[in-house]
């Protein structure tokens, strides 16, 4: 049982070290990496349409070998689909970078990616559509040895599923809402929070549809902005909707003493009831394994956020590989170095936390002069360290970071407001990297 003391970053962060972090909250055994359940996919297909021609066909039975037609073109245009994403995802990819700026060129660019981001859709559809005919191969093949056939369609379609949407909504202009089930209880909303690492809810959001079981550890930990906390970490499971379930995973539970503050502080992001972190190498609070790498197939590899799809109003979530070419990337996710710039000064190199739940962000007042305050106007432009601009923008009366003394700089929402960003969780390590997209 193992207590991990730790303050996260959903709101502007308290004082801390100005060094990145370099602990990893992901899986470490076996660690993710990248594309290995496609791999295994076209295996299982090709394992599948084996056993399927031997029970059928290659034993003498021509009944059970015409109804297995069907299901074996299925087949056939799974792994068909999925070689061909293979091969042109990359192209692809490259196509819409290279047109960026372009009219016209561009958006055709972006339907060819589209449709290569779709193939694997249609794998996992022609594999579970494979699966609907096999019981009726097996009621004419009547032995029994169309199970193993059975078995490995199944698990195919898992592994076939590389892409995964889940819509986000934003509120209180700064706060990336989703929807979560958790151990088949209640729909909750949580945070989206790249600058944390952790589900965090209180037993309310749990339900009790399904016993929870024995507790794996506990967490005390907190999140800047006022609420200090105790949990006991279960493992179960965390349903995004639309199918996408993760296996056995942690979720932390607030403790009953703690959970009406924790309740009430959720519900002012937002209106919250938990808090989903998603980051590789955030202060926490853990523990290690987080539910968006215990997802089925690649889902597992990485989180591609982008709140301001539609009018900085909704966005999109994404598991999997990245969906979009990256424009530029820094090494952590979210902890990493950037440089940043106060209107024409020099760039400052900083431990920074890019960080989708922290709110407008927060500066150092030793870059704007000693002051409390940054004054309206002021242009804060944010680049990589080697010097790639990664977005600018001039502060309001609204829009305007919190001065702190020391500790990591906050981005705030504004990098996932100014475009798309991924969070790769495939980096040798396991810090993560974090990917700004082209949109």
């Amino acid at each position: 049982m193992r207590t991990v003391a730790a303050v996260t970053n959903t709101t502007t962060p308290a004082a801390a070290n100005a060094t990145p972090s370099s602990y990893s909250w992901l899986p470490s055994t076996p660690p993710v990496v990248a594309n290995v359940a496609v791999s295994l996919a076209l295996q299982q297909i090709a394992q599948a349409q084996s056993e399927l021609q031997q029970q059928t066909w290659g034993s003498g039975n021509i009944p059970a070998g015409l109804v297995s037609i069907v299901p074996q073109v299925l087949l056939t245009q799974a792994a068909l689909a999925l070689n061909t994403w293979g091969t042109s995802i990359t192209p692809a990819q490259s196509l819409y970078a290279r047109t960026s700026g372009v009219p016209i060129v561009h958006e055709l660019a972006g339907v060819g990616l589209i449709g290569a981001l779709l193939l694997p859709t249609l794998a996992t559809t022609a594999l579970n559509s494979a699966g609907l005919f096999l019981p009726l191969v097996g009621a004419f093949e009547g032995t029994g040895g169309i199970t193993p056939v059975q078995n490995a369609v199944s698990t195919a379609a898992l592994n076939s599923r590389v892409y995964a949407l889940v819509p986000v909504t934003m509120r209180s202009t700064t706060e990336p809402i989703v929807y979560v089930t958790i151990n088949g209880g209640p729909s909750t909303p949580v945070l989206v929070d790249t600058g944390s690492s952790g589900l965090v809810v209180t037993m309310a959001s749990v339900g009790d549809a399904a016993p929870l079981g024995a507790p794996t550890g506990t967490v005390t930990s907190g999140y800047s902005g006022g609420l200090t906390y105790t949990a006991t970490t279960y493992t179960t499971t965390v349903n995004f909707g639309n199918g996408i379930v993760s296996g056995p995973t942690n979720v932390n539970i607030v403790d009953s003493q703690d959970a009406a503050a924790a309740l009430a502080f959720f519900h002012q992001l937002g209106g919250a009831s938990g808090v989903l972190g998603i980051g590789a190498n955030a202060a926490g609070p853990g523990p290690q394994g987080l539910p968006t790498t215990a997802l089925p197939g690649d889902l597992s590899q990485g989180v591609f956020l982008y709140q301001s799809l539609f009018l900085g109003i909704a966005g999109v979530m994404v598991f999997g590989p990245n969906p979009l070419p990256s424009r530029t990337s820094v090494s952590g996710a979210p902890d990493a170095y950037l440089n940043v710039k106060i209107n024409n000064n020099s760039p400052t190199n900083v431990g920074a936390i890019i960080d989708s739940g922290g709110v407008y962000g927060t500066i150092l007042s030793s870059m704007i002069g000693g002051a409390g305050s940054v004054p309206v106007g002021t242009r804060i432009s944010v680049y990589t360290p080697d010097g790639v601009l990664l977005y600018s923008y001039t502060v309001t009366s609204q829009n305007r970071p919190t001065v702190i003394t020391s500790g990591l700089v906050n981005t705030g929402y504004a990098p996932y407001q100014h475009g798309p960003v991924y969070l790769d969780y495939t980096t040798p390590g396991g810090q993560g990297t974090t990917y700004f997209d082209y949109a």
